[in-house]
Protein backbone atom coordinates (compact mmCIF):
# COMPACT_ATOMS: atom_id res chain seq x y z
CA UNK A 1 0.00 0.00 0.00
CA UNK A 2 1.40 3.33 -0.97
CA UNK A 3 2.07 5.84 1.72
CA UNK A 4 -0.97 7.97 -0.08
CA UNK A 5 -3.43 5.25 0.10
CA UNK A 6 -2.39 4.33 3.74
CA UNK A 7 -2.71 8.30 5.18
CA UNK A 8 -6.11 8.39 2.90
CA UNK A 9 -7.62 5.51 4.57
CA UNK A 10 -6.11 6.98 8.09
CA UNK A 11 -8.27 9.85 7.26
CA UNK A 12 -11.53 8.08 7.08
CA UNK A 13 -10.92 6.18 9.52
CA UNK A 14 -10.46 9.38 11.72
CA UNK A 15 -13.58 11.34 10.24
CA UNK A 16 -15.70 8.27 11.05
CA UNK A 17 -14.16 8.06 14.86
CA UNK A 18 -14.81 11.78 15.08
CA UNK A 19 -18.25 11.32 13.30
CA UNK A 20 -17.15 14.14 11.14
CA UNK A 21 -16.91 16.93 13.73
CA UNK A 22 -13.84 19.11 15.49
CA UNK A 23 -12.92 16.68 18.63
CA UNK A 24 -12.75 20.76 19.95
CA UNK A 25 -15.35 22.60 19.78
CA UNK A 26 -18.38 20.12 17.49
CA UNK A 27 -18.14 22.49 14.26
CA UNK A 28 -17.69 20.24 10.87
CA UNK A 29 -13.92 18.72 10.98
CA UNK A 30 -11.72 20.29 7.88
CA UNK A 31 -8.49 18.78 8.54
CA UNK A 32 -7.15 16.13 10.66
CA UNK A 33 -4.35 17.23 13.21
CA UNK A 34 -1.22 15.24 13.84
CA UNK A 35 -0.44 15.22 17.44
CA UNK A 36 3.63 14.50 16.97
CA UNK A 37 3.94 15.80 13.69
CA UNK A 38 4.24 13.88 10.69
CA UNK A 39 8.23 13.28 10.82
CA UNK A 40 8.42 10.39 13.32
CA UNK A 41 7.29 6.88 13.02
CA UNK A 42 3.86 5.55 11.66
CA UNK A 43 2.79 9.20 11.79
CA UNK A 44 -0.64 8.69 10.71
CA UNK A 45 -1.39 5.80 13.51
CA UNK A 46 -4.89 6.51 14.40
CA UNK A 47 -4.02 7.23 18.01
CA UNK A 48 -1.20 10.52 16.67
CA UNK A 49 -4.58 11.83 14.54
CA UNK A 50 -7.22 14.49 15.56
CA UNK A 51 -10.28 15.68 13.11
CA UNK A 52 -10.61 19.34 13.61
CA UNK A 53 -11.94 22.23 12.32
CA UNK A 54 -9.77 25.14 10.10
CA UNK A 55 -6.46 23.95 9.04
CA UNK A 56 -2.93 24.64 9.99
CA UNK A 57 -3.46 28.42 10.44
CA UNK A 58 -7.28 28.83 11.39
CA UNK A 59 -9.57 27.22 13.25
CA UNK A 60 -8.94 25.18 16.20
CA UNK A 61 -6.14 23.31 14.44
CA UNK A 62 -4.51 26.67 13.38
CA UNK A 63 -4.69 27.00 17.42
CA UNK A 64 -2.72 24.27 18.31
CA UNK A 65 -0.16 25.20 16.25
CA UNK A 66 -0.27 28.56 17.38
CA UNK A 67 -0.35 27.80 21.19
CA UNK A 68 1.64 24.48 21.41
CA UNK A 69 2.12 25.21 25.19
CA UNK A 70 -1.74 24.82 26.10
CA UNK A 71 -1.99 21.46 23.01
CA UNK A 72 0.85 19.65 25.28
CA UNK A 73 -1.17 20.45 28.39
CA UNK A 74 -4.36 19.06 26.76
CA UNK A 75 -2.66 16.42 25.21
CA UNK A 76 -3.38 18.33 21.58
CA UNK A 77 0.02 17.62 21.09
CA UNK A 78 2.82 14.88 22.58
CA UNK A 79 6.40 14.89 22.51
CA UNK A 80 8.03 12.69 20.09
CA UNK A 81 10.50 12.50 22.27
CA UNK A 82 8.35 12.32 25.64
CA UNK A 83 7.57 9.55 28.29
CA UNK A 84 4.18 8.74 26.98
CA UNK A 85 3.18 7.82 23.37
CA UNK A 86 0.23 8.94 21.58
CA UNK A 87 -1.41 5.87 23.10
CA UNK A 88 -0.51 6.35 26.33
CA UNK A 89 -1.09 10.30 26.68
CA UNK A 90 -5.06 11.46 26.83
CA UNK A 91 -6.41 14.34 24.87
CA UNK A 92 -9.22 16.80 25.96
CA UNK A 93 -12.27 16.71 23.48
CA UNK A 94 -15.29 18.12 23.78
CA UNK A 95 -16.90 15.40 25.39
CA UNK A 96 -13.74 15.16 28.46
CA UNK A 97 -10.47 13.53 28.06
CA UNK A 98 -10.11 10.20 26.36
CA UNK A 99 -7.31 7.86 25.14
CA UNK A 100 -7.22 7.05 21.63
CA UNK A 101 -6.25 3.80 20.19
CA UNK A 102 -5.09 2.47 16.89
CA UNK A 103 -8.04 1.00 16.05
CA UNK A 104 -10.43 3.66 15.46
CA UNK A 105 -11.76 3.75 19.02
CA UNK A 106 -11.37 5.76 22.14
CA UNK A 107 -11.74 5.14 26.18
CA UNK A 108 -12.69 7.80 28.71
CA UNK A 109 -10.02 9.03 30.87
CA UNK A 110 -8.38 11.36 33.32
CA UNK A 111 -6.31 13.48 32.83
CA UNK A 112 -2.38 12.72 34.04
CA UNK A 113 -1.78 13.99 37.15
CA UNK A 114 1.52 16.08 37.21
CA UNK A 115 4.00 15.11 40.32
CA UNK A 116 6.10 17.16 42.20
Amino acid sequence: MTRDRAYAQAREAVWIRDGGLCVICGRTGESVHHRQGRGGKNPHRLSNLLLVCGDGVRGHHGEIHANPAAAYALGRMVPRLGILTTEEAPVLTRSGWVLLDNHGGKTATQPIKETA
